[in-house]
């Protein structure tokens, strides 16, 4: 699920931004009585409803086709999903605000959300097996949190009881990367 999450917030936030930054149309965007926020908003929006879907999508997968238990609270993987997206969106939008072209913003989205979610989340290498200092960079990776709150809630059925420390996690992140990728995205509509 984080890396499904993962390619569709990031990535597809970064490129599809990164190109309207290409082709001019974010130029539009100067002469409008829009705050930052509310563009950024209007652009996510699609992005935030299309991984939303996401999550359901493979929730039901799991349940259906790999017969994965799901023992926890739906309600609540569902409001986890929904944070680890904002964390995602918020990564994209400031990959694509500090990046010039669609190649670069790709490049981008890849080594700063792919990789350490694939090898650094605890994903397909266990994070008990890695060393100290990988283990200390694994503490920045978003996708890190949400697997543990999804491996928590899926298969030991535990609450936010159990969860509250990686929940407070991804929304000091939410809330940093989003106050970043606002802060940048308004520098690079003045600048």
């Amino acid at each position: 699920m984080a890396f499904v999450l993962t390619i569709i917030s990031s990535l597809m936030t970064a490129i599809s931004l990164t190109r309207e930054k290409e082709t001019g149309t974010m130029e539009a965007l100067l002469v409008s009585p829009l705050r930052p926020w509310q563009i950024i908003l209007g652009k996510v929006a699609p992005y935030l409803l299309v991984g939303f879907a996401s999550v359901v999508g493979v929730i039901l997968e799991a349940r259906l086709v790999f017969h994965v238990p799901l023992r926890g609270s739906l309600p609540l993987l569902l409001v986890e999903g929904l944070l680890f997206i904002l964390v995602s969106l918020s990564l994209g939008i400031l990959i694509s605000a500090r990046t010039s072209s669609q190649r670069v913003a790709m490049l981008g989205a890849l080594v700063g959300t792919m990789l350490p979610t694939m090898l650094l989340s605890g994903f397909i290498f266990p994070l008990e097996s890695m060393p100290w200092p990988l283990r200390a960079i694994s503490v920045m990776v978003p996708a890190r949190w949400f697997v543990l709150v999804a491996r928590s809630i899926m298969l030991k059925g535990v609450g936010l009881s159990y969860l509250w420390r990686p929940t407070l996690v991804l929304l000091a992140m939410a809330a940093v990367l989003l106050a970043a990728s606002t802060r940048a995205f308004h520098e690079r509509l003045e600048g």
